[in-house]
């Protein structure tokens, strides 16, 4: 190869160990959320989690816990980082025409993990700490994911430009990547034609001049060679994608592009998009549902009840659906109404986070705050979804008259959303209110992990307004 490494389904003969990228994942996806909005949303999160878990399946033991986000960004992008951390940009996701295009993306950017590509780029920029090895992959993924000026920032105040060139994907790398992909989203299950024909609509892009080219096309280079060596595996393969290929219900994938569009979209772009789509006759059961969605966020819930049941009319033990006429009950106060629905999805889903979550707050609704307690604590997280089972806590806490409690859940609900100052504010009167001493020093130890992320931040306003004289703004 002509990097002086032999690569076969396997991983680079040189990378940084382990245990560093992991070290060194903590520290960047860290980075990542202080400068993009992941979407945290139990419905997306829970699909795009299955969906990668599917396509790892296929592949060896994997040495790291994998981890996958939808970042909120129009531009179309998909990028792997350390320690198995891969990204899908909610534009991409949403120009996709189906879950097989969408898992041919993923598998890519898992086999860039598992081939240790990102690993052994950081490698060879030179041996230097966790946190500067973060700044560097930072810089270049954040600039790969459409703001170049903050990457660049962060990138060369880390290393001069010489090593961060040698930080980019090759053109082996991509093959290789597309080659280990295909290989196990076949043993997956999918054939891979619409992951071709994804690639071959984003070529297209091309057409107005360098500006308007996908961002997909600029990190993921060769795009010409990879649709060339794509399309003749698929020909050689032919006879075993038939016999390995697996009916993949569409469902899922609709529902979460019908949560994007209406939830994260603006409301009048959302409320457009959808109404155009459901006029047009396209998938109406899932533009009646992302309709319910969007008629529920804007406050229009009669409207709302109305598209959550056309689709029940239609699938009546729809979980998704169910959940969602039980949400709009919930948030027009009809909590009786809402209560069989949100029971008729635990019994057929007792694991389900969205169910048990809104169990969970319509129960301190009914003045049920113990229930409540023990509902609510299996969920939270210090970030994602499972944020607002903290912030729910809290206000159980608060009612059953446990100060300490409530403090510190609302503390803990406001760092996973990146309200630090809320987050001091709470977490020092849980500190002052703690039971015993063990108790207090936790606290005091996430407080102090708090204050360093907000001068941190402080940093990062000052390099952005000029103010800075470092030349990145995390450390």
């Amino acid at each position: 190869m002509a990097m002086g490494f032999i690569f076969f389904f396997g991983q680079a003969a040189s990378a940084i160990t382990i245990r560093e990228e992991n070290e060194v994942a903590a520290e960047f996806i860290r980075m990542v959320r202080s400068r993009y909005r992941i979407i945290d949303d139990p419905g997306v999160n829970t699909y795009i989690k299955a969906l990668g878990e599917r396509i790892l399946s296929a592949f060896p033991a994997p040495p790291f816990g994998y981890h996958f986000y939808v970042v909120d960004s129009d531009v179309f992008n998909a990028f792997a980082g350390p320690g198995g951390h891969v990204f899908i940009n909610s534009g991409l996701l949403k120009a996709l025409p189906n879950e097989e295009a969408l898992a041919g993306i993923i598998a890519h950017e898992i086999s860039h993990v598992h081939s240790r590509h990102i690993s052994d780029r950081i490698e060879r920029s030179k041996k230097i700490g966790a946190g500067t090895l973060a700044g560097v992959a930072a810089g270049i993924l954040l600039g790969i994911s459409g703001n170049v000026t903050a990457g660049g920032a962060l990138t060369m105040g880390s290393l001069a430009g010489s090593q961060t060139a040698a930080l980019s994907y090759s053109r082996d790398d991509e093959m290789q990547a597309d080659q280990v992909g295909m290989s196990y989203m076949m043993a997956a299950g999918y054939g891979g034609e619409d992951m071709l024909s994804a690639l071959q609509t984003l070529r297209g892009k091309q057409w107005f001049g360098p500006s308007e080219i996908p961002t997909y096309l600029t990190t993921h280079p060769a795009l010409e060679a990879r649709i060339v060596y794509i399309s003749n595996w698929i020909d050689a393969h032919k006879e075993e994608i038939a016999a390995r290929r697996k009916v993949i219900d569409s469902a899922p994938f609709l529902k979460a592009k019908a949560r994007l569009t209406a939830l994260y979209t603006p409301v009048d772009v959302a409320e457009r998009q959808l109404n155009l789509a459901l006029e047009k006759g396209e998938v109406p059961l899932y533009t009646e549902y992302g309709l319910g969605l969007l008629m529920d966020r804007k406050g229009d819930y009669e409207a709302a009840a109305i598209h959550m049941r056309n689709v029940l009319a239609k699938r009546a033990f729809d979980v998704d659906a169910l959940k969602g006429l039980g949400q709009i009950y919930f948030n027009q106060g009809k909590y009786t109404a809402a209560r069989p629905l949100l029971e008729g999805v635990m019994s057929m889903d007792p694991e389900d986070f969205e169910g048990n979550l809104l169990l969970g707050r319509l129960f301190i609704k009914e003045g049920r705050y113990d229930a409540a307690v023990n509902r609510l604590t299996p969920l939270v997280q210090d970030y994602g979804p499972g944020v607002q089972a903290h912030y729910a806590l809290g206000n159980a806490f608060s009612k059953l008259g446990k100060p300490f409690d409530s403090y510190y859940h609302l503390g803990l609900f406001y760092r996973g959303v990146g309200d630090l100052r809320n987050a001091v504010f709470q977490l020092t009167r849980a500190r002052k209110m703690a039971p015993d001493a063990v108790t207090r020093k936790e606290v005091a130890t996430i407080l102090k992990e708090i204050r360093g992320k907000k001068g941190a931040a402080r940093e990062a306003e000052k390099e952005e307004s000029g103010d800075g004289k470092t030349g990145w703004a995390f450390f």
